[in-house]
Protein backbone atom coordinates (compact mmCIF):
# COMPACT_ATOMS: atom_id res chain seq x y z
CA UNK A 1 0.00 0.00 0.00
CA UNK A 2 2.61 2.28 0.96
CA UNK A 3 4.84 2.05 -2.47
CA UNK A 4 1.56 2.55 -4.17
CA UNK A 5 0.44 5.68 -2.06
CA UNK A 6 4.09 7.36 -3.32
CA UNK A 7 3.68 6.80 -6.41
CA UNK A 8 0.74 8.57 -6.57
CA UNK A 9 1.62 11.04 -4.67
CA UNK A 10 5.31 11.20 -6.43
CA UNK A 11 6.98 11.41 -3.26
CA UNK A 12 9.61 9.12 -2.09
CA UNK A 13 9.15 6.21 -0.21
CA UNK A 14 11.30 4.02 2.66
CA UNK A 15 9.75 0.23 3.69
CA UNK A 16 10.17 -2.34 6.57
CA UNK A 17 11.42 0.59 8.44
CA UNK A 18 12.29 -0.36 12.51
CA UNK A 19 13.68 3.28 13.18
CA UNK A 20 12.98 6.98 11.72
CA UNK A 21 14.78 10.27 12.80
CA UNK A 22 13.41 13.09 11.02
CA UNK A 23 15.05 16.29 11.06
CA UNK A 24 14.36 19.34 8.75
CA UNK A 25 13.94 18.56 5.39
CA UNK A 26 15.14 14.76 5.56
CA UNK A 27 14.80 11.54 7.42
CA UNK A 28 17.19 9.11 8.58
CA UNK A 29 15.18 5.49 8.30
CA UNK A 30 16.51 2.16 9.36
CA UNK A 31 15.33 -0.55 7.03
CA UNK A 32 15.00 -4.43 8.64
CA UNK A 33 15.99 -6.66 5.37
CA UNK A 34 16.50 -10.54 5.43
CA UNK A 35 20.06 -10.68 7.11
CA UNK A 36 20.82 -7.07 8.13
CA UNK A 37 19.39 -3.33 8.96
CA UNK A 38 20.38 -0.58 6.63
CA UNK A 39 20.15 3.02 7.05
CA UNK A 40 19.05 5.21 4.21
CA UNK A 41 18.20 9.16 4.01
CA UNK A 42 15.24 10.08 2.30
CA UNK A 43 13.67 13.59 1.62
CA UNK A 44 10.96 14.72 3.21
CA UNK A 45 7.88 14.56 2.44
CA UNK A 46 8.20 10.77 1.94
CA UNK A 47 5.63 7.78 2.81
CA UNK A 48 7.64 5.26 4.99
CA UNK A 49 5.82 2.19 6.06
CA UNK A 50 7.08 0.46 9.39
CA UNK A 51 7.51 -3.40 10.68
CA UNK A 52 4.86 -4.00 13.97
CA UNK A 53 8.53 -3.81 15.80
CA UNK A 54 9.17 -0.56 15.68
CA UNK A 55 7.24 0.53 18.55
CA UNK A 56 5.43 -1.48 21.79
CA UNK A 57 1.78 -0.17 21.89
CA UNK A 58 0.70 1.60 25.90
CA UNK A 59 -2.20 0.35 27.58
CA UNK A 60 -4.73 2.70 27.89
CA UNK A 61 -5.16 3.82 31.38
CA UNK A 62 -8.72 2.78 32.95
CA UNK A 63 -10.65 6.24 32.32
CA UNK A 64 -9.53 5.91 29.00
CA UNK A 65 -11.00 2.72 28.27
CA UNK A 66 -14.34 3.73 30.17
CA UNK A 67 -14.48 7.24 28.27
CA UNK A 68 -13.65 5.00 24.51
CA UNK A 69 -16.56 2.27 26.03
CA UNK A 70 -18.74 5.35 25.96
CA UNK A 71 -17.66 6.84 22.97
CA UNK A 72 -20.17 7.89 20.18
CA UNK A 73 -18.70 6.50 16.81
CA UNK A 74 -20.22 8.95 13.77
CA UNK A 75 -20.86 7.04 10.71
CA UNK A 76 -20.35 9.58 7.54
CA UNK A 77 -21.74 9.53 4.72
CA UNK A 78 -20.36 11.04 1.09
CA UNK A 79 -22.48 13.75 1.48
CA UNK A 80 -21.48 14.75 4.90
CA UNK A 81 -18.21 15.19 3.11
CA UNK A 82 -19.52 16.39 0.05
CA UNK A 83 -17.01 13.71 -1.79
CA UNK A 84 -18.14 12.83 -5.38
CA UNK A 85 -19.31 9.20 -5.40
CA UNK A 86 -17.04 8.78 -8.69
CA UNK A 87 -13.86 9.48 -6.03
CA UNK A 88 -15.01 7.22 -3.21
CA UNK A 89 -15.63 3.15 -2.71
CA UNK A 90 -15.16 0.96 -5.48
CA UNK A 91 -15.50 3.17 -8.26
CA UNK A 92 -13.03 5.73 -7.22
CA UNK A 93 -10.11 3.56 -5.85
CA UNK A 94 -6.99 3.18 -8.43
CA UNK A 95 -6.81 -0.39 -7.91
CA UNK A 96 -9.01 -3.45 -8.42
CA UNK A 97 -8.67 -7.13 -7.14
CA UNK A 98 -8.76 -8.91 -10.46
CA UNK A 99 -7.91 -12.90 -9.18
CA UNK A 100 -7.64 -14.28 -5.81
CA UNK A 101 -5.35 -17.38 -5.40
CA UNK A 102 -3.37 -19.55 -3.67
CA UNK A 103 0.27 -19.80 -4.93
CA UNK A 104 1.97 -23.26 -5.78
CA UNK A 105 3.58 -25.27 -3.28
CA UNK A 106 7.36 -24.71 -3.82
CA UNK A 107 9.20 -27.68 -5.04
CA UNK A 108 12.41 -29.13 -4.01
CA UNK A 109 12.07 -30.52 -1.21
CA UNK A 110 13.65 -33.66 0.19
CA UNK A 111 12.89 -36.27 2.32
CA UNK A 112 15.49 -37.86 4.47
CA UNK A 113 15.37 -41.62 5.42
CA UNK A 114 17.23 -43.84 8.31
CA UNK A 115 17.87 -43.45 11.75
CA UNK A 116 17.30 -40.38 13.60
CA UNK A 117 21.51 -39.82 14.00
CA UNK A 118 22.21 -40.22 10.47
CA UNK A 119 19.66 -38.03 9.67
CA UNK A 120 20.77 -35.04 11.93
CA UNK A 121 24.28 -35.78 11.11
CA UNK A 122 23.05 -35.22 7.33
CA UNK A 123 21.09 -32.28 8.08
CA UNK A 124 24.01 -31.19 9.78
CA UNK A 125 26.53 -31.42 6.61
CA UNK A 126 23.91 -29.47 4.45
CA UNK A 127 23.83 -26.89 6.40
CA UNK A 128 27.47 -25.98 6.70
CA UNK A 129 27.31 -26.92 3.40
CA UNK A 130 25.77 -23.77 2.75
CA UNK A 131 27.52 -21.81 5.10
CA UNK A 132 24.15 -20.98 7.47
CA UNK A 133 26.31 -22.05 10.68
Amino acid sequence: MGPGIAEWLKIPQVTFAVKIEAEGNKAKVERLLEEINEVVETPLPAVVTVVKQINEPRMPSLKGMMKAKKAEIKTLKASDIEAEEKNIGLNGSPTQVVKIFTPPPKGGGEKMEGEPKEIAEKLIGRIKERKII
